[in-house]
């Protein structure tokens, strides 16, 4: 068992475990290049294209859930080593696969390898002695790496099509292999003591609302994101500047991890949940018209850092109720589930909407559903423990 280990949770290896944390979920992430060189490269449909992106977050989510039965009794070294190298392995055979089907099947598996990625690494940074420190550097590592790849990715998809981005993951896996030393074996054993008991049915009644609460979420953020290269390519703005767009929404998502873990609980939950609601609609409202570069500039990343800052204070409310982490890569999971459906429930309303002003409706009415469940959350939070520290 894992508690037989000793699990070193020290700045470096923090930071190294932080490194590989982006790996599972980056073709998530950088979904817009992708949707968009499915369509341009492949000739896919707007659905088609979303329906890729949806299966491979689908694997992303059926992993999570698979790894609560396997995460504290296997060795995480080894199950590291074997999704890098499946992942790298699923990316290489994607990147000469044109074929639909064929296409579907493969980011399917490879989705289930990065998810099981991810779920090693949310439960390594959980059992971090100082989680929200360790999830904010996560997001921040993520925010750079990303902001490298989406920077990458317009040179790439003009010279290599979709393959090329695919072999950049394929790459970038390899290259986390040397991490693995520094890898702990198996995570620390949480204590089922006072806390524990604590965790009453009307807890897991708030985890699970929690839980649906950030499928929503995920649904509205990448309903959004998965189309929001198409919809600047549709407001007439050329492909370095979207890419470059992108880019600078994944230096603003930086800013909002950091930000996040400076203010943690020092004006509680209700405002920054608040605030992001307001944020992320002032953001959908400002490219459901005619816009300019500076605008979707500043949208973007207004976005992506309020993105950001919500995740983050989701997860501190369902940490705070889950005394025993159970539900920690169940989160994931959650989120994951958002991801892969938004593109796909977005994508028919292009149509029914005659451009994207339905998905933007739809990415507000989600946000608010999701705000006033965590809002709700909250509120019971403080009333059934008593603290002004929620």
């Amino acid at each position: 068992m894992h508690g037989q280990h000793r699990f070193n949770d020290g700045l470096a290896t923090t930071l190294l475990i932080c490194v590989v944390y982006p790996v599972g979920p980056a073709a998530t992430i950088l979904m817009p290049m992708f949707v968009g060189g499915f369509i341009d490269g492949y000739g896919y449909t707007d659905q088609q294209a979303a329906n890729v992106a949806a299966l491979e977050g689908l694997g992303l989510v059926v992993a999570s859930i698979a790894a609560t039965t396997w995460i504290r009794r296997v060795s995480w070294v080894r199950a590291v080593l074997a999704s890098l190298l499946a992942y790298a392995g699923l990316n290489a055979v994607s990147a000469h696969t044109g074929d639909y089907s064929a296409l579907l099947a493969l980011r399917f598996l490879t989705g289930i390898a990065g998810g099981n990625l991810f779920a090693v690494t949310v439960a390594a940074l959980g059992d971090n002695r100082a989680p929200d420190r360790a999830f904010g550097l996560a997001q921040a590592v993520q925010g750079v790496m990303m902001l490298a790849a989406f920077l990458a990715a317009p040179a790439l998809l003009e010279r290599f099509g979709v393959s090329g981005l695919y072999h950049m993951l394929a790459v970038a896996a390899l290259l986390m292999l040397p991490t693995l030393r520094w890898l702990p074996a198996a995570g620390r054993l949480r204590e089922a003591g006072a806390g524990a008991a604590v965790e009453s049915g009307s807890h897991t009644a708030l985890i699970w609302l929690g839980l649906a609460a950030s499928v929503l979420f995920f649904v509205n953020v990448f309903g959004f994101w998965g189309f929001i290269e198409r919809i600047g390519q549709a407001g007439g703005l050329p492909a370095e500047t979207i890419g470059a767009a992108l880019g600078v929404a994944q230096l603003a998502a930086i800013g909002g991890a950091l930000a996040a873990v400076a203010a943690s609980n020092r004006y509680g939950r209700y405002w920054p949940l608040l605030i992001v609601f307001v944020g992320q609609v002032l953001a959908l409202y400002a490219v459901a018209g005619r816009f300019g570069a500076l605008a979707y500039f500043v949208s973007t990343g207004l976005f992506q850092a309020l993105f950001i800052v919500g995740v983050s204070y989701q997860m501190g409310a369902i940490a705070e109720l889950d005394t025993r982490g159970r539900f920690l890569v169940m989160m994931t999971a959650a989120q994951g589930l958002g991801a892969a459906i938004g593109p796909a429930v977005a994508a028919p309303l292009i149509g029914a909407s005659a451009g994207y002003g339905g998905i933007l409706w739809l990415s507000a009415a989600l946000c608010l559903s999701s705000t006033l469940a965590f809002l709700f959350i909250v509120h019971r939070s403080l009333r059934l423990e008593g603290s002004s520290n929620v």
